[in-house]
């Protein structure tokens, strides 16, 4: 797979996921509508996602056991500052992802549907973590 190209034609639907979860900031590890989102993203694509310490998401991708085992991860936590962007898309209530763990998490997600995509092409297999708590809040 030509995962530059694939990226791009998935562009569209990386930026809408980074939109939705920009709006919907949640602190520390306490993250019950980011986990949401990402546990149904990944279960469209087609994973059996697990939760763990709460509101983490891990989930695996690739069928070859005998070569080499990669971890990707994102952030999901925000920050505890109001947005003042003005955006369409901006964030509600009294935190924001001012971090780009917003962007993170979305783009762990395209990278997800790209590996699942060409999941029997992959050599060994990928871990994917979704981490909440990331950035304490203070």
């Amino acid at each position: 797979m030509d995962y530059l190209k694939r990226a791009m034609e998935i562009k569209e639907e990386i930026i809408a996921n980074r939109r939705y979860l920009h709006q919907i900031p949640e602190l520390g590890m306490e993250l019950p509508k980011t986990s949401a989102f990402v546990v149904e993203k990944l279960k469209e694509m087609g994973y059996e996602p697990k939760l763990i310490s709460g509101y983490g998401v891990t989930a695996t991708v690739g069928k070859k056991t005998d070569g080499k085992v990669i971890l990707l991860r994102a952030d999901m936590d925000a920050l505890p500052m109001e947005e003042e962007s003005g955006l369409p898309f901006a964030a509600r209530g009294k935190c924001a992802h001012t971090c780009g763990h917003d962007l993170h998490t979305a783009i762990l997600l395209g990278a997800a549907k790209m590996l699942k995509e060409s999941e029997e092409e992959l050599e060994g297999i990928v871990k994917l973590v979704f981490q909440p708590g990331e950035e304490p809040p203070t």
